[in-house]
């Protein structure tokens, strides 16, 4: 199940509308897998593959292919703005961090 939150929601809009993509699904993906479990990214995109599984959530147009579903119970989609950076954050909260002090680890 995929969450999305109200600031990732308008901020998606946001760069929805700037790069003239308003019809683009979001892809989420899984961008790598480490100590601490896989790690995932978002893209643009235009089309649905026949492998890719398809969700509204709200009005946002969702995307990913069957083994994100069957990688990852929950994900939270969010957006932050702090003083720490701004940008889309995605997290697994039934991931569990492998404490084992490694590099990888997030």
């Amino acid at each position: 199940m995929l969450t999305i939150t109200d600031a990732a929601v308008a901020a998606l809009n946001d760069v929805l509308e700037e790069q003239n993509k308003k019809d683009n699904y979001l892809r989420v993906f899984i961008a790598g897998i480490g100590c601490g479990g896989p790690s995932f990214g978002l893209a643009l995109e235009e089309n649905v593959g026949e492998a890719d599984i398809t969700a509204e959530i709200g009005a946002t147009k969702v995307i990913y292919d069957a083994e994100l579903e069957k990688t990852v119970e929950n994900l939270i989609i969010d957006y932050i703005d702090n003083e720490m950076g701004t940008g889309f954050v995605i997290e697994d909260p039934t991931a569990e961090a492998c404490g084992g002090g490694c590099a990888g680890c997030h």
